[in-house]
């Protein structure tokens, strides 16, 4: 068996529901059971998160950390239907994609608003730099210059993730054209193939967008620590490895053959299986852990530059020079 090209699994491809379901022993039925358990417990974390968010987080952020939060539920959701129903795998994977492209733009919108928004970021950051050599398009690019921090940088920082949020529906929806016309298959890398030109172009606008917010979380993260800043952006973080570059290690060895098919399973479709079970079960933590990471009081939260900035503000705003006098808290006598 060369690339998982079975005669076997070329017989039973693609998979049918009732084949895989009738195919499931006892312990298939348990696995089954117990990972559709999890996705429904996983969204109602979430409804819940979110009725928290309502309450408790000012209404300037609580859509973008609602985004933020769903990521998790929303692919263990489509993991899930993909498991059920294998015919659907390719535009549930589509849909997930589209959504944590999304929410890679959402997440640098809010280490912004975490910073109280884009003016007072630019006020506070306004005699720093931004450094450009990390990762992962320069990490090992020490020689590379500070940028000022100015209204087009950030312009440019927040366009970087936008980009991706914007292209990426747009190749999902040609993907799904050209396979409907039978012109995308994701087993035909050969270079007359769709699949390896569009994969290869969505990876550099996913390296694209990913710079910007490893350049912003550089800047931010010491002023954002009592907002937890590190925490949340290693979530983020783990959600894009198992989301993306685990799937491209699964596809990789089912290609090559190293997971073997096992009718009425194909090894393309057994990879598939085996990515998606995996990934309801990491979502699942993932959201629990986020319940923890995201429930705070953000109300009760400052930023210690905040305080003294206003500190210094109220100072001064407490005299009035009048007349060469010097009157306190705003009485005046005449």
């Amino acid at each position: 068996m060369e690339n998982g090209t079975d005669p076997v699994c070329i017989a039973n491809e693609p998979p049918f529901s009732r084949k895989i379901i009738g195919s499931l022993d006892l312990t298939g039925i348990f696995l089954f059971a117990i990972l559709t358990l999890m996705t429904l417990i996983a969204n109602l974390v979430f409804v819940e998160e979110v009725f928290y968010i309502y309450r408790k987080t000012p209404s300037s952020k609580r859509t973008i950390f609602i985004w933020i939060n769903a990521a998790a539920p929303v692919i263990a959701t489509t993991s899930c239907i993909g498991m059920w129903i294998p015919r659907s795998t390719m535009f549930t994977d589509f849909t997930a994609a589209v959504f944590f492209a999304i929410v890679i733009h959402k997440f640098m919108l809010m280490m912004i608003k975490e910073c109280g928004g884009q003016k007072l970021f630019l006020r506070r950051f306004e005699n720093d730099r931004f450094k450009i050599s990390t990762g992962p398009c320069c990490c090992c690019c020490l020689c590379l210059p500070y940028v000022h921090i100015t209204r087009r940088t950030l312009f440019l920082l927040k366009l970087g993730t936008f980009q991706l949020a914007f292209l990426r529906p747009v190749l999902m929806f040609l993907s799904i054209v050209l396979w409907t016309n039978g012109n995308y298959n994701l087993s035909d890398l050969t270079p007359n193939g769709a699949a390896i030109w569009i994969n290869c172009f969505i990876g550099v606008l996913t390296i694209i967008a990913l710079w910007p917010i490893g350049i912003m979380f550089q800047q931010v993260r010491v002023l954002l620590n009592c907002k937890k800043i590190i925490p949340k952006f290693a979530l983020y973080q783990f959600v894009l490895i198992l989301s993306q570059l685990q799937a491209a290690i699964i596809n990789i060895l089912a290609l090559r053959g190293i997971i073997p098919c096992a009718p009425p399973l194909a090894s393309l479709a057994r990879g598939a299986y085996m990515n998606q079970q995996l990934l309801i079960m990491e979502m699942f933590l993932i959201t629990l852990i986020s319940r923890v990471v995201y429930r705070k009081r953000y109300d009760d939260l400052e930023l210690p530059e905040c305080t003294d900035q206003e500190t210094s503000d109220n100072k001064q705003n407490a005299k009035v020079n009048l007349n060469g006098k010097v009157i306190e808290d705003g009485t005046q006598n005449v």
